[in-house]
């Protein structure tokens, strides 16, 4: 009953699995629009974010073009670009020409790659930061170094020879007129230069490296630092900690250069102020990051004016095409200015912040759409729960309970099967009453064969009488004990050959039918050697087994009995010591055993009834075995044979039928 409990929870289970899944995807897809609308607005408000930046300098832009036009090679221009952003060194900016020519891609830092140093004594000042300019060095030494800061995240304190070209204000805490003659970090001296002057050694804990592509923060700094456009806080830090822009500058010249045509097609306008209208590009994914990026038309307003008057008046010299004012505008642009900025985990940040945000929603989404699978699962299981206990009562032959077939719907259909197949299960089980009576019929028949082939065992028979009456009169128990036993092997050779006899009639009058079905003939083969193992390790005989796994067609109870047969002989033939090599493939079975050979008038005999070889050799046996075997054989319309080999007597069959 237990049993059957847990089986209908079960399936509760999978019915509620499975509608719990479904329920799951839907929700699932939910949260997923959720997540992507969690990724827009962060991507829209730090665009926002963007927009005030660049709107100073749009103001500064349309200022400076107020009077005349300024080229992006100007110097006046190239003046409010460099502190477009405000100093926000983490957006990178793109200076694109109306052709799609990128004229720079930077982020708001100096363009030198210099080094923040907390020097040890500076001026009367400790821990004084200053910053060092390694230009001098060259491209190679500055990535050596920077492979360095990158593999050594314990670096600490450094010392710099330098030699100055000129004499340092006192009140400046920046060295860029210097040329180093080498760099050394904690004992390990990373650089060295030719260079030839006056060498003085500054030295201290390192803070910050910068450059074009690369911010590095030491494990050490552990204060806030600002130098024109720098501006950093950096807590403390177990290890030092290195932000690569280099990837990210990759991917925006690549997009640039794919996307420019749509960047200048762009028609919906983010935001727009007073200075200039901004557009929001398309985010786009680079080695696992996210870049997202604002865009803003630099417009050339006194070339657009002088577009605007030659289509309003008809002047001398003027276009005599009328140009629209999205193609007036479109003229006027002088560039593009783009600003980007990178994401590292962003979705990640969303799907976290948005189940932050929605955590107790979900919860209660979850809990109610559990109970609702449980609902609609027992819902089903109870129809089914019925049609179980009118199953009991048909399997204890209740066949008149009553069973509801009013339903109208597949668990109406199963019950108006189960109703049909209980009938016609009591009409089977009528008919089997009568054919058991039949069976009873062929029970005389067969007690009538048995008397009929008495006459084949007078033999053991008189042996039996015979040494019973010795039995009797001797009395020497040595003898006695002898006698019986003779009459015990007299009996036991009259009940083998019944048996085997009854089972050879029936295959030999055809009159029985094959249990045709699949048949694993490896399976078959491991039984029976497992039976014969105990044997097999008495006589200390060798098995050399190759066997394949074969499937037939076949009746499994017969063909058991051919193998059984067929292994049992090798064994009674097989002196002690010796090996029996069994073979068992996709073309045939075999069975072969290192003995005497059989002489070759007797190789075609050995499959008739009663016909024994060596009869003063073998006594063992009915006689009976290979001729049943031959029978079984027949009826599966399968080749078999023996021969004799160089080892000794090989008895097989093939395993495909005559006639295919």
């Amino acid at each position: 009953m237990l049993k059957n409990r847990r089986i209908r929870l079960s399936l509760v289970l999978k019915i509620s699995s499975i509608i719990f899944v479904a329920f799951a995807l839907v929700l699932g897809n939910e949260i997923r629009l959720g997540v992507n609308r969690y990724k827009k607005n962060t991507i829209e408000s730090d665009a926002a974010s963007t927009v005030r930046l660049i709107d100073s300098f749009s103001k500064e832009y349309i200022n400076l073009n107020t009077i005349k036009t300024h080229d992006l090679s100007s110097s006046e221009f190239e003046q409010i670009y460099d502190v477009a952003l405000g100093g926000n060194y983490q957006l990178i900016k793109s200076l694109v020409s109306p052709d799609g020519k990128i004229l720079n891609l930077s982020r708001e830092v100096d363009d030198t790659t210099t080094l923040c140093m907390l020097l040890t004594q500076f001026k009367g000042n400790k821990d004084w930061p200053v910053y060092i300019n390694l230009e001098s060095i060259g491209q190679e030494n500055i990535e050596k170094l920077e492979e360095y800061f990158v593999e050594n995240d314990n670096s600490k304190n450094a010392t710099l020879s330098v030699v100055f070209e000129e004499p340092i204000n006192p009140s400046q805490n920046e060295y860029n007129h210097i040329k180093i003659s080498s760099v050394k970090i904690d004992n390990d001296e990373v650089i060295t230069c030719d260079v030839k002057g006056k060498v003085e050694k500054l030295s201290g804990r390192l803070s910050f490296y910068s450059s074009l592509y690369k911010e590095i923060y030491f494990s050490n700094n552990t204060q806030s630092l600002s130098h024109g456009n720098y501006s950093h806080s950096v807590t403390d830090n177990s290890k030092t900690v290195v932000i690569d822009y280099r990837n990210a500058i990759k991917g925006i010249q690549q997009q640039i250069q794919k996307h420019f045509d749509e960047y200048t097609k762009a028609e919906n306008i983010f935001a727009s102020t007073a200075y200039a209208d901004y557009y929001l590009l398309k985010p786009y994914r680079y080695h696992g990051k996210t870049y997202s990026s604002v865009m803003v038309k630099m417009i050339d307003w006194n070339h657009y004016n002088f577009l605007y008057h030659d289509n309003l008046y008809d002047t001398p010299g003027a276009t005599t095409e009328k140009l629209s004012e999205k193609d007036q505008i479109k003229q006027s642009i002088t560039g593009y200015f783009i600003v980007t900025q990178e994401y590292d985990h962003l979705f990640a940040s969303s799907m976290q912040q948005f189940m932050l945000d929605n955590s107790s929603t979900y919860f209660l989404a979850l809990i109610l759409i559990a109970c609702i699978c449980l609902a609609v699962a027992y819902w089903i299981i109870k129809p089914v729960h019925r049609l179980e206990t009118t199953a009991k009562h048909i399997a204890r032959k209740e066949f008149d309970y009553p069973i509801d077939v009013s339903r109208r719907d597949e668990l109406g259909d199963l019950s108006r099967s189960i109703d049909t197949m209980s009938k016609e299960l009591e009409k089977t089980i009528n008919n089997l009453y009568k054919e058991v009576e039949k069976v009873k019929q062929l029970e005389n028949l067969r007690q009538e064969f048995v008397s009929n082939f008495t006459h084949e065992i007078k033999t053991p028979l008189g042996v039996i009488n015979g040494f019973s009456e010795l039995v009797e009169l001797e009395q020497d128990e040595q003898k006695r004990n002898e006698y019986i036993q003779i009459i015990q092997n007299e009996t036991k050779k009259i009940n083998e050959l019944v048996l085997a006899m009854l089972e050879y009639s029936k295959l030999e009058s055809r009159n029985i039918v094959l249990k045709q079905e699949e048949v694993d003939l490896l399976e078959i083969v491991d039984e029976t050697l497992d039976s014969f193992m105990y044997l097999i390790q008495k006589k200390k005989i060798k098995l050399n087994l190759n066997l394949d796994s074969v499937i037939i067609q076949g009746d499994r109870f017969r063909l058991e009995m051919v193998i059984d047969n067929l292994l049992s002989n090798a064994l009674r033939y097989t002196q002690e010591g010796k090996t029996i090599h069994v073979t068992l493939n996709n073309e045939r079975f075999s069975v072969e055993n290192e003995g005497s050979h059989i002489p070759e008038e007797d190789l075609a005999k050995v499959w008739l009834t009663f016909h024994k070889v060596d009869r003063a050799r073998n006594e063992e046996g009915t006689g009976l075995g290979l001729a049943i075997c031959k029978a079984v054989l027949d009826l599966h319309r399968l080749k078999y044979g023996v021969e004799n080999t160089e080892r000794g007597v090989l008895f097989y069959f093939e395993l495909h039928r005559s006639g295919e």
